[in-house]
């Protein structure tokens, strides 16, 4: 499709908790925190079915979604804060002042882009997207040369008589996918209800900021994302690059296809022992995605070592004198990084070979003490780094990422949109509630014909 004009912007406000109901708080980065640092914005899209207006749009919906979206604010305050960057030595850290900060909220139509093509599946320019993305305004710098970044910019665009889209930008260090969803839900909670006495309704349990001080670093392990932020620090948040003929798909494995999948990596598995839904469908796509980027004819050598990096959330699994509570407002991800042999991940047990080896290291992760390996973390990722196809996950499935109906019914699509800076997969649940699997990959065009071939050839293959 042709390059989408850009939305017109209606208004463009800042939403904040209401003055007086949140004090001004200084939050510490922990060190899951500091190595998001250096990496760019996390980007989300949901798309939902709307016949009506826009001046329907603007009365109706608008006003409620910006008053629910200052309620939640109260408690999910760093969302309306900033990130501090003071001068070295000085630790970064997170601070929201009570009647001076706000995010962003700008309420956008479009009426020239089909909106029927922004949310497909088909592959897509990754441009397409962008326009619908709000714009995290730059940072402001202080005379004593104290820098200070907007966490996180809010856009929703109105498609007149077809549909509605809710984007946000974020910067990752003040959280993970998990504390953004249980954000979501909660407004979507509140907006939903249209109005209602926030008492009277049924949402999801407050977050909890208090563990902050409890997380201390085992080893030094913020030190080293600080040593490499403040050498690589530009004072700007750092943003995507466009790649060239780039594209964007979705694609979605069925429940049926998934339990294929599971029995015959279980009968193929010298322990015989089940495996899990996300662990078979990531090394159906690892595979499938490697095998599309690896040229046949391509002389490097067979004992080359390919790496996938995953997340364990370590929610209730740190050995501190209390456990770190599932409703922590913060980053709390352990990367584990999963190395198969170019010839194993490539070879006739491709998928048997990538689902032995991310179940050996999640199980692995799961037994240890993250604390004590957390010192490890660091190498494991710096060698994921320097390989030739570094690959990670954005998301998952049991973030419940379709689960957000505002009162229209819950999204007709979502895009996790940072994918497209290279070398990670969408996962989230598919849309249609018959627990399969969707996955969001970012190509160039002719790669992803290649990829969405090799998918279905695998997916085929497992068939009974």
């Amino acid at each position: 499709m042709a390059h989408p004009q850009p939305p017109n912007i209606i208004e463009t406000c800042h939403i904040s908790p209401t003055t007086g109901t949140v004090p001004s708080t200084t939050l510490p980065l922990t060190f899951f925190d500091a190595p998001w640092l250096t990496l760019p914005l996390a980007d989300s899209l949901f798309f939902f079915s709307y016949q009506n207006s826009t001046e329907s749009f603007l009365k109706d919906f608008v006003p409620n979604l910006k008053q629910s979206l200052s309620i939640s604010l109260q408690h999910f305050f760093p969302y309306a804060g900033k990130l501090i960057i003071p001068s070295r030595p000085d630790p970064p850290y997170l601070q929201y002042n009570d009647g001076e900060d706000s995010l962003v909220f700008t309420v956008a139509e479009s009426t020239e882009t089909d909106f029927n093509q922004l949310k497909t599946d088909s592959p897509k320019d990754i441009r397409v997207l962008h326009g619908v993305l709000p714009k995290l305004p730059p940072p402001h710098v202080s005379p004593e040369g104290i820098q200070m970044r907007p966490i996180m910019a809010m856009q929703v665009t109105i498609f007149p008589g077809a549909g509605i889209c809710i984007g946000n930008s974020a910067t990752h260090v003040v959280a993970d996918g998990v504390t953004f969803s249980h954000f979501m839900k909660y407004w979507m909670s509140l907006t939903k209800s249209n109005g209602k006495d926030p008492a009277t309704v049924l949402l999801p349990p407050l977050p909890i900021h208090s563990c902050r001080n409890m997380i201390k670093d085992p080893g030094e392990v913020g030190a080293g994302h600080l040593e490499r932020f403040w050498s690589q620090n530009s004072g700007k948040n750092s943003s995507h690059v466009t790649p060239e003929n780039m594209v964007r798909a979705t694609f979605t494995m069925s429940r049926n296809q998934i339990d294929n999948l599971k029995s015959w990596v279980k009968e193929q598995s010298e322990n015989q022992s089940p495996v899990s839904t996300f662990v078979v469908t990531l090394a159906l796509i690892w595979v499938s995605l490697m095998k599309t980027i690896v040229q046949d004819s391509e002389t490097e050598a067979e004992d080359e070592v390919f790496h996938l990096m995953i997340n364990v959330d370590c929610r209730n699994r740190l050995k501190y004198t209390q456990p770190i509570p599932q409703t922590y407002f913060g980053n709390c991800m352990a990367p584990g990084i999963v190395s198969v042999k170019k010839r194993d991940l490539l070879g006739e047990k491709c998928v048997l070979a990538a689902s032995d080896a991310i179940t050996a290291r999640i199980k692995d992760m799961l037994s240890s003490d993250l604390l004590k390996t957390a010192p490890t973390w660091g190498q494991g990722v710096r060698k994921w780094v320097m390989s030739r196809f570094p690959t990670s996950i954005a998301g998952a499935p049991k973030l419940g990422l379709y689960d957000m109906d505002f009162g229209l019914g819950k999204p007709c699509k979502m895009e996790i949109v940072h994918i497209e800076t290279g070398g990670s997969i969408a996962f989230s649940e598919s849309r249609d509630g018959s627990n399969g699997v969707e996955i969001g990959i970012a190509l160039e065009k002719k790669k992803m014909e290649v990829f969405g071939s090799i998918l279905q050839q695998g997916i085929k293959k497992f068939e009974t």
